[in-house]
């Protein structure tokens, strides 16, 4: 999980879906992501309610879900990112678990069972995560993707940075000038 978006893992059994195409049928509401970079064993989608845009991974070999949401977006996208989860973990029968940094008594599975329990614990994190993701970035609210977060706020913000460390306008065009030109504060 990166700084900018929030992130949850979905487990299931052998029975969870049979394959990425079966999850597809199963939740029509999550649509291929077109930004994603493809992977071995991934499928990759997006809910995308015009308010908010949810990224899925959906692994074939393991029965597991990721799913996240970029820190950028309004106040709502807990509230709806909730509402997914519920709909995931009772469409396909999973526990699910944040993929943060989060105290002890947090780090478990959830079941169905608990997400009342869950949700709270969530929507604490997110809250803080928000927080500094703002301070770090502005308040701008942005339903965005992952990708489109890089390009249009964390790119931006960053290069300043980067040209006076290196004295000139770098290539950022790809991923070993970015990773020669960048390092960490």
């Amino acid at each position: 999980m990166g700084f900018e978006s929030f992130q949850v893992e979905l487990k299931g059994d052998a029975n969870t879906f049979a394959s990425k195409g079966a999850f597809g049928d199963r939740f029509p509401q999550a649509k291929p992501d077109p930004d994603a970079i493809p992977l071995a064993g991934s499928a990759f989608f997006i809910v995308d309610d015009g308010l908010h845009i949810v990224e899925i991974e959906v692994s074939d070999s393991t029965a597991r879900m990721s799913i996240r949401f970029t820190l950028c977006h309004p106040g709502s996208i807990i509230q709806a990112f909730l509402n997914l989860l519920q709909d995931l973990i009772a469409t396909f029968d999973m526990s699910a678990r944040i993929r943060d940094d989060v105290r002890v008594e947090h780090s478990g599975w959830y079941s169905a069972a608990r997400i009342e329990e869950f949700s709270s614990i969530v929507s604490g994190y997110v809250a803080n995560r928000r927080s500094e993701w703002i301070a770090n970035f502005g308040p701008e609210e942005v339903a965005a993707n992952t990708s489109e977060v890089f390009r249009r706020i964390v790119l931006p913000s960053c290069l300043p940075k980067i040209k006076s460390m290196a004295g000139t306008t770098p290539d950022v065009g790809t991923k070993a000038n970015r990773l020669a030109t960048v390092e960490p504060t």
